[in-house]
């Protein structure tokens, strides 16, 4: 299942493109250097929950089979093998390749340290793509080969421009999702997740399931799943988020990661780790978010001073990019004057340099 940790991606048919390294000839990528150990990254409780159980069924759904997330290993129980593939639970093997023994990520993600290489912002590990070189890991020449096109971006991309053109699919539409469920271990059968699907509850976890504010319809929004699923961890989301005009609605959006304050917690008490979690005192002091906010750890929510203390939030004029000054005075008929320019701003955004958009 491609993205794989691999140096050769010529074995894969679906690869089309991708950039080889060879640290032989000092053609490397530091890419992986420190995110394999946490890199204060991680995915979120609100990524976790899109995944679908193998079974086809959203999480919510009653049949569904969901373990919950009490535990991080308990979130792969039965569920899509990119979520079981890609994010790394406590205990599972990091590196063991190269390495006399191998090694293995904490029982205790460490959600609570500024150390930016080892620690975690929410204690679901990035795990897609990742060596288990213990020498791509400590040494900046990473040699893992960084995929760039491959089919399933063309299957998806089919997918969802088919749909939006005739709000229906045809036969390939339908070969194609079929067969990227498949390949992830869920039942291919996509019309049994359409109609299970709540968007009153997806629209909780995912911004996508929004365009201009407004809720879409249920097939749009799981075509746009498989998409967010598919290309997990691989830089897609913004520039998804943007062309779906699917943050209108953000306002005060709380990010969270694993259930820390639930069951999880013994494994803290019991490792002796429960002095390094501090709540509660000043913004210096603290190193986790308090219990009184959410069960789930809110990174942006450990010290009051910080810019997204309060949640996040959109400006609609961010949308699109601003056009520079010096656009409109090249262009103007004077050659100094802006408004005898044939061009126009994009919205939100004022014609003179160094100043912010409307909010």
């Amino acid at each position: 299942m491609p993205p794989t940790a691999t140096q050769n991606p010529n074995g894969y048919p679906e690869v089309l493109m991708y950039r080889p390294y060879n640290r032989d000839l000092s053609i490397g990528t530091d890419y992986n250097h420190h995110i394999y150990y946490g890199y204060a990254r991680g995915y979120t409780h609100q990524m976790e929950h899109s995944f679908l159980m193998k079974n086809g069924l959203p999480v919510y759904a009653e049949g569904s089979g969901y373990k919950g997330d009490d535990y991080i290993g308990d979130t792969k129980i039965d569920r899509d093998d990119r979520w079981r593939l890609f994010m790394k639970a406590p205990g599972e093997v990091k590196t063991f390749i190269n390495t006399t023994s191998p090694e293995y990520f904490s029982t205790t993600p460490m959600v609570y340290s500024d150390d930016v290489k080892y620690s975690t912002a929410t204690g679901y590990l990035l795990g897609k793509g990742y060596s288990h070189d213990l020498k791509d890991q400590d040494l900046n020449k990473d040699q893992t080969a960084a995929i760039m096109f491959r089919a399933a971006e063309a299957y998806i991309t089919y997918i969802e421009a088919y749909y939006e053109k005739n709000h229906k699919l045809d036969d390939k539409a339908d070969k194609y999702w079929r067969a990227l469920r498949t390949r992830a271990g869920i039942d291919p059968d996509y019309n049994k997740t359409i109609a299970a699907t709540d968007m009153g509850q997806e629209k909780l976890y995912d911004w996508g399931a929004y365009s201009t504010g407004q809720l879409i319809d249920k097939t749009l929004f799981n075509i746009r799943r498989e998409r967010r699923n598919e290309f997990i961890g691989e830089g897609y989301r913004y520039n998804d988020l943007i062309r779906w005009r699917a943050m209108d609605q953000l306002n005060g959006f709380q990010i969270e990661g694993i259930k820390l304050w639930g069951p999880m917690i013994k494994d803290y008490e019991t490792a002796g780790l429960t002095d390094k979690l501090i709540y509660g005192k000043s913004d210096k002091e603290n190193t986790i978010s308090s219990p009184e906010l959410s069960k789930y750890v809110r990174p942006y929510q450990v010290a009051s001073t910080g810019l997204y203390y309060n949640g996040l939030n959109f400006c609609q004029a961010h949308y699109l990019s601003p056009i520079a000054e010096s656009h409109f005075l090249i262009t103007a008929s004077d050659g100094e004057t802006t408004s005898t320019s044939p061009i126009y701003q994009n919205p939100g955004w004022p014609i003179k340099a160094n100043e912010s958009a409307d909010r």
